[in-house]
This record gives structure tokens, sequence and C-alpha cells, in this order.
């Protein structure tokens, strides 16, 4: 398969963790652009944070609306490279690109047309807040136009074994978000800034240029080269995998949306403190979310080839990596919340809330990984489906578990329910994985 690293052969670990270590650190660095644009809008306060918290509700659902062709394009290209089809993964590249253009093209203009009155809908009491929050919103899905092809970009190259490319172009898009960043937010001399809206900017200045890195660095390569191919039949089976795993992310942020709602009632401090710990949060989310797409690739490729040994010695090595990772966080969460938060919001009123959250929300980290890179198992055997049907009744919980905790325990009745729904969901997707796994196998073994 030239261009493309195979995974179908080799010591699993070194294999699994060549191809895991590079797409942890590129996630790690995209989840850094909203922890350097953070901490520099928590300079500015907790209305400003309550902002940015505000608009990216919806930056967020653009990207899991978006899941429905990276997801899709990712798996199909991977179980085509598996297979030996090379053309028929050029094939779903190509088509993952013309989606990708149309989707970002038609969110933008929806988000355009009704800005205002989505940032109005959370009734954030200062209208000062929701013009910064309406400001932001604008430039900031402009810029996930960007994100969203960028995303494409890095699913394509690590469903060819090629992980190490997109840590290299995302190094340099986080190096000129976090050169720009105070400078386009505070000014510098006689130039004043741009408050708010100078994070967006500087965001979407830095997704541009990471965007243009990865053209010139795919144009040789035989998945992305000329002249482009369009199947309209691929693209239908694309989005007939994607679109299980974009409900359920879909859904999750619109519970998310309510469960803010439901959260504002206690002021845009908490508004402050909900979007500050996911941010924080993020971290281990994301990092995990790169072994989740690592795992994705090298299971979709073996199980392309049918090699379901090497699938279930690969998803056992990422279960023990993921479940250190997720008891480091927990630990780190639950004993350091006060100087973690205190880099973000240092006020009274937000430390105090804040270190609630994180001790909170810190129990649940384990499961949250142990769910999060088992989805990638799910996806890489190509039953897509499978994880939202838990994700989307569990997350759905959150909401009468946060109103009837709340009445107890006022705002940390809030966290709890989230706690709580992570820890069922991790508990029992990976107790389905190993089901499903099985039974595969008897299947196989019965043939």
């Amino acid at each position: 398969m030239k261009g493309t690293h195979d995974l179908r052969e080799g010591p699993i670990t070194s294999t699994l963790m060549r191809l895991t270590l590079p797409v942890i650190a590129t996630n790690f660095i995209s989840t850094t652009y909203g922890l350097v644009n953070m901490f520099w809008i928590g300079k500015l306060g907790s209305n400003p944070v309550a902002a940015i918290g505000t608009a990216n509700f919806f930056v967020n659902l653009a990207i899991a609306l978006f899941t429905i062709v990276s997801i899709g394009t990712g798996i199909k290209v991977s179980h085509s490279l598996g297979a030996g089809k090379e053309d028929q993964a050029r094939v779903h590249t190509h088509n993952g690109i013309l989606m990708s253009l149309v989707m970002g093209t038609i969110f933008i203009l929806i988000i355009l047309a009704t800005h205002q009155y989505l940032i109005e809908y959370f009734e954030l009491g200062s209208i000062e807040i929701e013009q910064m929050a309406s400001h932001y919103l604008i430039i900031a899905i402009i810029g996930t136009f960007f994100t969203l092809l960028n995303s494409l970009f890095s699913m394509v190259l690590t469903s060819m074994g090629n992980s190490r490319k997109p840590f290299q172009v995302q190094t340099v898009g986080f190096l000129v978000n976090l050169f720009l960043d105070p400078l386009f937010i505070f000014g510098v001399g006689n130039f004043n800034g741009f408050g708010v809206s100078g994070a967006a900017l500087s965001t979407l200045i830095a997704n541009v240029i990471v965007m243009c890195l990865f053209i010139v660095n795919t144009r040789q390569s035989p998945l992305f080269s000329r002249p482009f191919i369009f199947h309209f039949e691929h693209m239908k089976e694309v989005l007939r995998i994607g679109m299980p795993i974009t409900v359920q992310r879909v859904a999750f942020t619109v519970i998310s949306i309510i469960i803010a709602k439901i959260v504002v009632q206690w002021g845009p401090n908490a508004i402050a403190v909900q979007r500050v710990g996911i941010q924080i949060e993020s971290i281990s989310y994301m990092t995990i979310g790169g072994l989740q797409g690592a795992v994705a690739a090298f299971i979709g490729q073996n199980f392309g080839a049918h090699k379901h040994d090497r699938i279930k010695s690969g998803y056992r090595i990422g279960l023990v990596i993921t479940s250190l990772f997720g008891m480091f966080v927990s630990i780190l969460f639950m004993l350091f919340p006060e100087p973690i938060f205190a880099l973000f919001l240092a006020d009274e009123a937000s430390l105090s809330l804040g270190v609630d959250y994180l001790q909170i929300i810190g129990a649940s980290q384990l499961f949250m990984c142990v769910e999060l890179m088992t989805v990638g198992a799910f996806n890489g055997i190509g039953k897509t489906y499978i994880p939202p049907i838990f994700s989307i009744i569990l997350t759905s919980l959150r909401i009468p578990m946060a109103i009837v905790l709340s009445n107890s325990y006022g705002l940390n009745g809030v966290w709890i329910s989230i706690a709580l729904s992570s820890v069922l969901k991790g508990i029992i997707l990976v107790t389905w994985f190993i089901w499903t796994f099985e039974k595969m196998n008897q299947r196989k073994a019965g043939t």
C-alpha cells in the first residue's frame, strides 16, 4: 500500500503505540487551542468566559454534525486499505473532501442568519455578555469551516497509518495560536486588540495555516491526488456508517445546551465555571479521543484483513493504556483542583465553584476514558450504531438527574449527574464490546 503504513503486521503494542502517540499529541495540541483561549480570556473576568462558553456550544454542534463525514470516511478508508483496495480508499477520501466543503458552507450560512437568536436562548441576563458571545460566534463559526477540513485530513492520514504528519502540522497551528492570542485579545502599543473576538480570530488564522500545510503535505499522496473522483453510492455508505455516531454527538451537544440552561440559574459565574471545567476536562477527553482514532484505524485495517486475534490483543492493550491514563487524571483532578482551576479563573466565587466541579467530575474520568476508547473499537469493526444507543439514553438521564439532584445539592447536583452518567456509560460499553466481539468470534469459528 504505497503511501500508507500497514497496521496488519508486526508487534501489536509497538504498532499501536507508534500510531497512538502522535494522535494523542495531535489531539492534545488541538485541545490547547481552547485552553490557551480560555487562559487569556480568563484574565478579562468571568463574563467574557461565559460569553465564549455560550458561543462554543454551537461551534461544538457543527463539529458534532461533521462527524458523519469524518468518522464514516476514516472507517471506510481503513477498511479499504486493510482489504488492499487503495483505489476505493482514494474515492472515499475525495468524497469526504466534497462533503466537508458542502456541510461547512451550509452550517456557516445557518449560523450567520440565526446567531442572535441562538445566543438569546440562554437568557444570560446581560446585553454585554450576549453581544460578546454573538461577535465571537460569527468569527468562530467561519474558523470551524477550516477545522472540519483539518479534521478530515487528520482522520484520513491516521487511517493510512500516518499519524505523525497531523501532529507536525497541528503543532504549527498551535504555535501560531499561542503567539496571536494575547496579541489579538489585549493588543500591543497603539493596537488595542479585539477582546473576546480576538481569541476567535487568532484560532481562525491558525486553522487556515494548518489547512494550507495539510494541502501542501498531501498533494503527492495517492489518496489525495487528482483528478478528483466522486462516487455518490460510496457517499451513502459513508453517511450510513457515520450517522449513528453523529446522532450521538449531536445529542450530547444538545443535552449540554439544556444542562447549561439549568446551570445559568446560578448566574454567569456558574456558566463560566462550567465552560472552564469542560475545557480542563477536555485534556483527558481529547487525549483519549486520539487513542480512540488510533484504535479505530488499527482495528479497522485488521478487521478488513479478518485478523481477529490482532483486534482482540489491540483492544486489551488500548484498555490498559486508557485505564492508567484515566486513573492519573482522576487523581490529579481530585487532589489538586484549586491550582488547576486558578490558572483560568482566580476570583474567589468562581474558584470555589470550580474546585467542586473538578473534584466531582474527577471521580468519573477513568470511566469516561474507557468509554471513549471503546467507541473507537466499535467504529473499527464497523458497528458504529451500538455506542450511540447507550450514550444517548444514559447522557439524556443527566437532565432529570440534574433537576432532581440540584434540589438537594444545588449546583453540585448538576455536576454529580454528569459524573454518574459517565460511570454508567464506561461500565456498560466496555462490557458490551467484549460480549459483541466474543459473539463475532463464535460465528467465525462456526463457519
